[in-house]
């Protein structure tokens, strides 16, 4: 006895949606193009309907200071001394006694942005939150997208030797330095596509101490 066969299949309706490879390929091709037409409209009107203003740079002279007296303002590795540079006035209090009821009146300020340009054309924006730590960034133009076939991964390069040596303090000194002030799990570097940013959190007394030292990172490295 024989199997019983199928009903034979009749051609399948065609889909609703159904399109070619050619006109598939020209919508692809046409894609980029409409996407950065749209960007540019969306930038212009952007543009147009921006309502912040735009801020002023004030220009700063540069004062020239004496290296020595600044090489005599790091800290001294005396690594086993413990420095109290203001007296605790809570020293004799004990702890029935409220140390709140005779609380200076705090003065309170609103936090100001000033924008600054020096002469050699660096654009420095600062905030003054007064508060008692202080965090630094020196945006450096130098990201990924700079590189050229030939220096591939030199962004990334410079950020792992952030902190090491430069022309004036060798590794060591540069280490130790950062130790004595705080600042050793702090300090970083990051490389991103647009730019190489130098970060360092201190203390607030110790700015003038940090900034010569992120600078010569990225001037004079060793």
């Amino acid at each position: 006895s024989s199997l019983p066969r199928a009903a034979p299949v009749g051609p399948r309706p065609p889909l609703p949606f159904s399109v070619s490879l050619q006109s598939l390929f020209r919508t692809m091709m046409r894609a980029p193009r409409n996407a950065s037409r749209l960007q540019s409209i969306a930038f212009s009107s952007a543009r147009s309907t921006s309502t912040l203003p735009v801020p002023t740079f004030a220009p700063v002279k540069f004062q020239k200071e004496d290296v020595e007296k600044v090489m005599q303002e790091l800290p001294a590795f005396n690594f086993y001394e413990m420095r109290e540079p203001v007296p605790n006035p809570y020293k004799d209090s004990t702890l029935d006694r409220s140390i709140l009821l005779d609380a200076p009146a705090p003065v309170i300020t609103a936090p100001k942005t000033e924008f600054s340009v020096l002469e050699n054309g660096l654009k420095v924006v600062s905030i003054d939150k007064a508060g008692l730590t202080a965090r630094l960034g020196l945006h450096v133009s130098a990201g990924s997208r700079f590189e050229t076939s030939a220096n591939f991964g030199v962004s990334d390069m410079v950020a792992m030797m952030a902190y090491t040596s430069t022309a004036h303090l060798s590794n060591l000194r540069t280490v130790k330095t950062l130790e004595q002030l705080g600042a050793n799990s702090t300090a970083s570097c990051k490389a991103g596509r647009e730019e190489i940013v130098y970060s360092v959190d201190i203390a607030r007394e110790f700015v003038p101490l940090v900034v010569p030292l992120m600078v010569g990172n990225v001037l004079f490295p060793r």
